[in-house]
């Protein structure tokens, strides 16, 4: 590379660099605003799933098995709920059993 000793050659170079790194910023920026509202229509979409297929169960007459075997599952979210609640009841069942069995293991007893 050639020395530069013009002051405004040299800022003009360093112009250059900035701007094709900017580039780079500000397609990252564009992707990220793209990802933000595709995660915001998704969230909308997934709303708008579950509450239609609400609808159909409470409103319909459908029952979900039903709908499962016409090939309409559940919406993901309203899956996900269902499995949390069962992971909750049943822990909730679990410690209170070795209290109820006598509270210690076969050998202390």
């Amino acid at each position: 590379m050639a020395k530069l000793t013009d002051p405004q050659q040299a800022e003009e170079a360093a112009q250059r660099l900035l701007n094709d790194r900017m580039d780079y910023v500000r397609r990252a920026i564009t992707a990220r605003g793209a990802l933000d509202e595709a995660r915001e229509a998704l969230k909308e979409a997934e709303k708008n799933d579950a509450q239609a297929f609400q609808a159909a169960v409470n409103n319909g007459g459908w029952t979900e098995d039903e709908l499962r075997k016409i090939g309409l599952s559940a919406p993901e979210k309203m899956q996900r709920v269902q499995r949390r609640r069962k992971a909750t009841q049943s822990t909730r069942d679990t410690p209170n059993s070795s209290a109820q069995n006598g509270g210690g293991t076969e050998s202390e007893q």
